[in-house]
């Protein structure tokens, strides 16, 4: 059995609790050396009409166990897996990612490729209920994250993007949209878009087709231009720029015209990654949410057990308090 604590910031107190109940046994042998000095025992606890001392450091034990028990509770304990329904409405969004060598230029600070990341990233702070999927793409297109609702993962592959992970250089966007194709296989025909984030270089045409089938089979086509087209130098990774087979230097230029071939009212993202919200706007008002019901695990809170422990002794101890040794 695995167990693991939701909220471990709290073991904190356990030295806390740890000390009151120190203090408290020390208080009471205190006492009773005191009262043992000015009378027996027997005598002492009947003037004094205090309970008996093994029932003083018992009640004391008590709290301090009680104590314990309700920091156990609200370190929240869990373990189990336990299975849930859930009901989200939402869209199936995937956006492809370009990730070939042009998206390193520095047209954009640092590069086109960093501010497509930063938007995507601002473009998920505003998702709630949406499956998100990340595809990326140069000369082919890869899968990088089908589509989910967990968005911690899309982030963490998201940073993991760049020309190093796909294995043919170029740039093909229709190969990443036949690619979209293949991830909305399994999503409900509803509420699929497609975002396209490039800078807009091609080298193997057959865009329109591409996007064209794709919009027969219900999806949305949306896409957001990264780049200008007075371009930039492409670095290398050790020192120096991109060279063609001649031996001079590339100016990479993005293509606008190709984007809004795509998607006519295509979005120019700034420099600091805004504007992917806007075309979260327009998905939501052209696309049709879907409503999915969704099966999923997860660890069973246990935190009622010490919790009922924790009230069990102190009602105990609340009960026999007002009793005094006769």
């Amino acid at each position: 059995m695995n167990m693991i604590f939701a909220d471990p910031e709290y073991i904190w107190l356990l030295p806390v609790i740890i000390a009151v109940g120190f203090l408290s046994l020390r208080h009471e042998y205190r006492r009773k050396s005191a009262l043992e000095r000015f009378a027996e025992q027997q005598l002492a606890d009947r003037l004094t009409l205090l309970p008996s001392f093994g029932l003083r450091i018992t009640a004391v034990a008590a709290l301090s166990a009680a104590m314990a028990l309700l920091l156990l509770a609200l370190l929240r304990p869990q373990w189990g897996l336990i299975q849930e329904e859930q009901t989200r409405k939402g869209l199936d969004l995937v956006i492809a990612l370009d990730v070939s060598r042009s998206m390193l230029a520095d047209d954009l600070r640092p590069s086109r490729l960093a501010v497509a990341k930063a938007a995507v990233n601002k473009l998920l702070d505003r998702l709630s209920g949406d499956r998100v999927g990340i595809l990326a793409f140069s000369g082919t297109a890869f899968t990088v994250c089908p589509l989910t609702g967990d968005h911690a993962i899309v982030r963490r592959m998201i940073d993991e993007l760049g020309p190093e992970i796909l294995p043919r250089g170029g740039s093909s966007i229709a190969a990443a949209v036949k690619e979209a194709e293949r991830s909305f296989r399994n999503s409900p025909p509803q509420g699929r878009v497609l975002i396209l984030i490039s800078d807009g270089e091609d080298h193997d045409g057959g865009i329109a087709a591409a996007v064209r089938q794709l919009q027969m089979k219900g999806v949305t086509v949306l896409a957001a231009f990264v780049g200008t087209e007075d371009g930039a130098l492409i670095p290398e990774p050790g020192e120096g720029f991109v060279k063609d087979r001649s031996g001079a230097v590339i100016r990479s230029r993005g293509s606008l015209a190709t984007i809004r071939s795509i998607d006519p009212e295509a979005i120019t993202l700034n420099g600091d990654g805004a504007g992917l919200e806007l075309l979260l706007q327009r998905s939501r008002a052209i696309a049709t949410s879907t409503v999915r019901k969704e099966r999923r695990q997860r660890l069973a809170e246990r935190f009622q057990i010490p919790l009922a422990a924790a009230l069990v002794l102190l009602v105990t101890l609340t009960v026999f308090s007002g009793r005094r040794k006769e």
